[in-house]
């Protein structure tokens, strides 16, 4: 299995790391209160493809939720995203996976420092837990992962999870794009995006590897519940199971997914002012206070949804 580069597995990795260090009951997910701040608030439609307009724009854009890996089933490409796309000058992703440079960059981004290592970052009988696991449950050696950082090798762990061999709603959208002859942009870089997942030292992240390893089994439910949320298209409760502390994330994570989001804004702006543009960011940005669609409301944008058939 290959190893999912760090656009793939960006909220998917959020999420997981969010539950590796403690195991929740389904019902907990359950109640996250929803906020006067969701995007129910001003609008009662479940969605994840939205249409931005007003504020001077000369043509609407659009802005859809993904899932950076979902089984072949939960990520379908609808006809209204088909249309949103066709009217669209171009597909603005969290990254430009499109770039000449992107293989190179992203291999050269994930690797771990010269002389460090996953053996060397944990004790042998912890090391030999993975090599265990590895062998036995994912038919792979360890040895392929020990120069990545952990964060990544742990993304694969969980990919694992789900009950298929999972894809990317990013590589699908831009066939689409290539296809409608649309040039493909990207809101942050693979080093950002990289320097963002190493919050935790490699020595950290090794060590929740090894304990994502050892709650592998209680994984599965708490993902089914996760896509279960993702196909319902509520990006609210999307974003409180993102940044909810008691499934573990803490202040400066929930403060790292307001600080993109603000981040972006600006160069939204100056793309959809400059093009019609579709932009395609993990579905966790948009819900919540500090999400993608208040900021734009905030801006003077009108936000409108798109409503997407819900798949049964």
């Amino acid at each position: 299995m290959m190893i999912y580069l760090p656009c793939f597995a960006r909220w998917f990795i959020l999420l997981c790391v969010l539950i590796c260090s403690s195991v929740m009951p389904r019902a907990l997910l359950a109640q996250s209160r929803p906020s006067t701040t969701d995007t129910a608030s001003y609008n009662q439609a479940n969605t994840l493809l939205w249409r931005i307009s007003g504020s001077g724009l000369p043509q609407s854009s659009y802005v859809f939720g993904t899932m950076h890996l979902l089984c072949p089933d939960d990520a379908p490409v609808t006809d209204e995203m088909i249309q949103a796309l066709r009217s669209s000058e171009q597909l603005v992703l969290e990254l430009d996976m499109d770039a000449p440079d992107f293989a190179k960059r992203t291999r050269r981004a994930s690797q771990l420092p010269m002389g460090v290592s996953l053996r060397r970052l944990l004790k042998q009988r912890e090391f030999n837990v993975l090599k265990q696991f590895f062998r036995e449950r994912l038919n792979q050696s360890i040895w392929a992962y020990v120069s990545v950082y952990p964060v990544l090798t742990e993304s694969v762990v969980y990919s694992t999870a789900l009950s298929c061999t999972p894809v990317s709603y990013e590589l699908k959208l831009m066939e689409l794009a290539k296809a409608q002859s649309k040039e493909v942009e990207g809101l942050e870089t693979v080093e950002w995006q990289m320097a963002s997942l190493q919050r935790a030292t490699p020595k950290q992240q090794a060590k929740s590897l090894v304990r994502a390893v050892l709650a592998y089994d209680s994984i599965p439910p708490l993902m089914q519940q996760l896509v279960t949320t993702y196909r319902q298209q509520n990006v609210d409760a999307l974003y409180r199971m993102a940044t909810d502390p008691r499934l573990g994330t803490n202040q400066a994570e929930t403060a790292d997914l307001a600080v993109r989001n603000q981040d972006w804004i600006p160069k939204m702006k100056t793309w959809m002012a400059a093009r019609p543009s579709f932009f395609a960011v993990g579905a966790a940005h948009l819900g919540g206070a500090t999400g993608v669609l208040q900021l734009l409301r905030q801006q003077g944008y009108k936000i409108e949804p798109v409503v997407v058939p819900l798949r049964p």
